[in-house]
């Protein structure tokens, strides 16, 4: 609690407050952001993952998972001319030109990210964890209302399950472990996350909208 203290009091110092969001696919992140909106926003919302979506776009492109999942390979090819990712650059950019007070950073996926927005910036990390059969059910649905991910509502949990032991997603869950923060979202109804979420903003001082 000692270390979470000192977090807090040093991320109350920074000119521009992030909220660094880290979890699992499915494990409640857009809900997580869906909520501060309703009751705590606008707050700035910065996502990773734009980048490669615009240019899924110039490029005429479906934004399915797997083409996205490509595009990050962006990052490969620009490091040896940039010396870092292209994807954390342009975020941080974003925030040294806008300066906002206060900013969520979704999601948090390598220790670079890490390094950058938590670390760097004193960013305060919330993580979110799921049970897998949980967020397996959720990937199903999801499959079947959206098109950019309907190759999820034909996956099987060995499928499911055969991804979380990619590279990334093992990073992810290590990042999680990290958080100050971890709330737990394998509940059927959202009531107890919705609580958790109020108690992380209670601690950081941020109050609801009126």
């Amino acid at each position: 609690m000692q270390k979470i203290r000192v977090a807090i009091k040093n991320w109350k110092k920074q000119k521009t407050r992030i909220i660094a969001l880290a979890g699992p696919k499915k494990s409640g992140k857009d809900v997580f952001l869906n909520y501060i909106e309703r009751h705590f926003g606008p707050i700035g919302h910065l996502r990773i993952a734009d980048a490669p979506a615009k240019i899924a776009q110039v490029l005429e492109l479906p934004p399915e998972r797997k083409i996205l999942q490509a595009l990050f390979g962006v990052n490969a090819i620009l490091r040896p001319v940039l010396g870092e990712s292209a994807y954390v650059r342009r975020v941080g950019k974003i925030l040294d030109r806008t300066r906002p007070r206060l900013a969520i950073v979704e999601a948090i996926r390598t220790k670079e990210e890490y390094e950058e927005f938590v670390v760097r910036r004193k960013g305060i990390l919330v993580g979110i964890a799921a049970s897998p059969d949980i967020r397996y059910g959720r990937a199903l649905k999801d499959g079947k209302v959206r098109r950019e991910k309907r190759d999820e509502a034909t996956q099987t949990f060995k499928e499911f399950m055969d991804r979380e032991k990619l590279p990334i997603e093992k990073e992810i869950a290590g990042i999680v472990n990290h958080a100050h923060f971890v709330l737990p979202n394998s509940h059927k109804q959202k009531n107890a996350f919705y609580q958790a979420i109020d108690a992380v903003m209670k601690d950081l001082g941020i109050k609801r909208k009126r």
